[in-house]
């Protein structure tokens, strides 16, 4: 980053090299399939567009793309100032988001978990008519219940802590059947396996869900 530039931002920290998330780039190629000549998705909590720009180098060039991000009101109207496109929208709520179709995509990476009611939110993501979701970087752990605990950032990045769920993947599978989704696939979250200071394990993890 000599040059004052970096390859690629998440949760507002830079790094060198880009990290691609296979799961997905293959869930979006997979609902391409459905829709070859449009893609839209919805990226709840997709701070600046910074997936997008790690999945768009992937995705046919021929394709037209809509990708609306929908963040807190400071950073979405830092996305319309200074990176909003063509393609990469920012929107401040869910209830400003025009309408999606059957053959789009909603994408929550690493969001859930800082919510103050995630099921809830789920819920009204599962309202719009996207046919696929994929839930990214979420702590889960085997338990019936879900835990509320404290994270603290490590310092080497900031010196900062914030509420966070540990979800229970039981119900959260429980409350995706419920709200119309088939789980097709799980897969490891790039955070990995830990456990709280009373010994609760679990691991950050990501799954792909189509509507029934």
């Amino acid at each position: 980053m000599t040059s004052g530039q970096a390859a690629f931002e998440r949760d507002s920290i830079l790094f060198d090299e880009p990290e691609f998330s296979f799961p997905i780039l293959a869930t979006l190629l997979r609902a391409g399939v459905d829709s070859p000549q449009m893609l839209e998705v919805t990226d709840f909590g997709g701070s600046l567009g910074s997936t997008y720009r790690q999945c768009r180098p992937f995705l046919p060039s021929p394709m037209r793309v809509l990708w609306r991000v929908i963040e807190q009101p400071a950073f979405a109207d830092a996305g319309r100032r200074e990176f909003a496109t063509d393609e990469l929208q920012f929107f401040a709520s869910l209830s400003e988001l025009p309408a999606t179709s059957a053959q789009s995509v909603t994408l929550a990476s690493s969001v859930l978990q800082y919510l103050e009611d995630p099921f809830g939110v789920l819920e009204q993501l599962s309202a719009h008519a996207a046919g696929h979701m994929i839930i990214d970087r979420t702590p889960m752990s085997d338990q019936s219940h879900d835990r509320l605990c404290i994270q603290h950032v490590p310092k080497t990045i900031y010196d900062a802590s914030y509420p966070c769920w540990i979800l229970s993947r039981s119900k959260l599978l429980s409350r995706l059947a419920e709200s119309g989704w088939q789980v097709l696939g799980e897969f490891p979250g790039l955070e990995g396996a830990f456990s709280t200071p009373d010994r609760v394990s679990f691991e950050f993890r990501g799954l792909i869900a189509v509507r029934k």
